[in-house]
């Protein structure tokens, strides 16, 4: 168990949740399929070409995309040491010989051919504040429904909806179902930086019993407060101590 522990230990300190970015002059840099060859782990670009990955020295990541050319990079000392790295792609010219394209004005090349497509317009394009972020339904506490029935002359009317959903328990669950979210992000977080190939090795686990794994460590140690504080050393304590819990309670 000790010799577990010590390997465990130095693993987990040699990943780190590499950042990156994408970049061409031209192209659209999201939807970039990013993939850790020797662990199996896949990521796929934002709409800037970022993405973030779980990577160890001596791993391969692959860069594919349609519209690019397939490029491998090797995580060398020096790219493990960075903070963020920018990868620069090479188009995928697909030219199609013989073939008639004048009367829809195309010129054969996909990179050419894309470049003349007029982009959708958004509320930046022309100077108007809009809300990128996802919209989550306010919830109404109790106090504020007190609080407007106090001042029903000035506020104008009950909100019914609100005093609904507060009697029916529409609210306790939506906190709830919010708190389980929260929860799922963390633990995949968590999977997400050591990866599948950590804990199959290290505990003998089989890939659809990692997460209850995680999950189970979190609810019963202080998990989620190392992992936040980069204690990784104390994090893969919590996963052998948990590991041997279940089997003393086995």
């Amino acid at each position: 168990m000790i010799f577990m522990l010590c390997c465990g230990i130095l693993k987990a300190q040699k990943y780190k949740l590499l950042s990156g970015k994408i970049d061409h002059p031209e192209l659209a840099v999201a939807g970039i399929h990013v993939i850790n060859a020797d662990r199996g782990l896949a990521e796929i670009t934002d709409i800037d070409g970022y993405f973030e990955i779980s990577v160890t020295i001596g791993e391969k990541l692959i860069f594919s995309g349609v519209q690019y050319e397939k490029r491998a990079l090797e995580i060398s000392p020096e790219i493990f040491a960075l903070d963020q790295i920018t990868v620069y792609l090479q188009a995928f010219i697909n030219e199609l010989d013989e073939v008639v394209v004048k009367p829809h004005d195309l010129s054969g090349s996909l990179t050419s051919d894309l470049s003349n497509v007029k982009p959708r317009l958004n509320f930046d394009d022309v100077g108007i504040p809009g809300y990128k972020g996802v919209r989550k339904e306010k919830i109404i506490s109790g106090k504020s429904l007190i609080l407007s029935t106090l001042l029903l002359p000035i506020s104008g009317g009950i909100n019914i909806e609100a005093v609904y959903k507060h009697l029916s328990g529409y609210y306790k669950k939506l906190k709830k179902r919010r708190m389980l979210d929260a929860q799922f992000d963390a633990v995949f977080s968590i999977i997400k930086f050591y990866g599948l190939y950590f804990f199959e090795e290290n505990y003998k686990l089989e890939q659809e019993e990692i997460y209850d794994f995680v999950l189970g460590c979190s609810e019963n140690s202080k998990l989620l407060d190392y992992y936040k504080k980069d204690m990784h050393e104390q994090v893969v304590k919590c996963f052998e101590n948990y590991l041997s819990n279940q089997y003393n309670e086995k």
